[in-house]
């Protein structure tokens, strides 16, 4: 079974999802330049909120100087969502962009002057780098990971109930607690990837959406009206 990263965003069938990983296991390091850690550091957000009477919490990352991408679920049912910088400074995010099926949202953080990442939507099997999230703490928490394959899970959009097909990538990577919305970075200092879930039966196993599925949903566009279901 697998289940999400900050335990909010339901469970993957594991009877249909792969879920072991070759004994290369986790990188030895993220494999990026120094000036390049820097850049996805800057990037990094993390988001939280009151969601039903409890604490949620998640990472992000941005796109743009005031457009950031996280998981879907980690703004589920969040009156105010709060996102804090790199810079020790916490701004309100607006959500325009959610989709249920891929797990992924885009917030609006008016004002905040990140530093965008680019997507690179031909990553293959083997990619390395740096999955970056934002955990317990007032800084993001970069961990090393490499794409071991292409899977399709099988789980239930995010706050429903029908189950849903979702092209992923497994990744050799430690997910924990708010890797949420996390970004995988190549070596390039590129997005490849957006952790979603990691495994309860296997340590430093983790499931992420592919740089695909955020470029479709940027495609479709933003609505700064949009209504996001309650948890």
């Amino acid at each position: 079974m697998v289940i999400s990263a900050c335990a909010r965003g339901g469970t993957v069938d594991a009877a249909s999802t792969p879920t072991t990983v070759p004994a290369s296991g986790i990188p030895d390091d993220f494999g990026l330049p120094e000036d390049l850690v820097g850049r996805v550091l800057a990037s990094t957000v993390g988001i939280s909120g009151v969601a039903c009477g409890r604490l949620a919490n998640g990472s992000g990352f941005a796109i743009t100087d005031e457009l950031v991408v996280t998981s879907a679920h980690v703004i589920l049912g969040i009156d105010e969502i709060r996102v804090a910088m790199f810079d020790g400074s916490e701004r309100l995010g607006t959500p325009v962009a959610f989709d249920p099926e891929a797990d992924l949202a885009i917030l609006e953080v008016a004002g905040a002057a990140l530093t965008p990442l680019a997507l690179d939507t031909d990553a293959e099997v083997g990619t390395t780098g740096m999955l970056v999230g934002w955990e317990a703490g007032p800084f993001p928490d970069p961990t090393p990971f490499r794409i071991e394959r292409r899977i399709t899970v099988r789980i239930e959009a995010v706050g429903g109930t029908d189950r849903i097909e979702r092209p992923a990538w497994l990744v050799a990577a430690s997910v924990d607690l708010g890797d949420s919305g996390a970004a995988l970075v190549d070596r390039s200092g590129e997005v490849v990837g957006v952790a979603f879930a990691s495994s309860r039966e296997e340590a430093d196993v983790g499931y992420a959406v592919r740089a695909t599925a955020v470029e479709a949903l940027i495609t479709r566009g933003l609505d700064p009206n949009l209504r996001i279901p309650d948890c």
